[in-house]
């Protein structure tokens, strides 16, 4: 894994507030005024991230639960991490 949002450790950023309801994820975002709704694949991960994890550690959970490939799951964290860096609702952690 050599892409720069594969290579760090992420977690989610303090002002994002997140609940479950009948098994998707709404995470608000105070700051922005925003609600994001999760799918079940962003849910497990945005649950991982209750505590700082490397892209590595989201992998292997996502391959736990879902028979993909290791590249697909590379793939779907990555583009995961980088829309919710985006939108402000994960942060590098130091």
């Amino acid at each position: 894994m050599t892409n720069p949002v594969l290579s760090t450790a992420y977690r989610r950023a303090a002002n994002a507030e997140a609940f479950e309801v009948e098994g998707q994820w709404v995470i608000m975002h105070a700051d922005q005024y925003t609600i994001t709704k999760l799918n079940e694949v962003g849910g497990l991960i945005w649950s991982n991230l209750a505590q700082e994890q490397t892209p590595e550690l989201l992998v292997g959970a996502i391959r736990e639960v879902y028979e993909i490939t290791e590249q697909e799951a590379e793939q779907d964290v990555e583009a995961f991490l980088a829309q919710l860096l985006k939108l402000g609702l994960v942060e590098h952690a130091s």
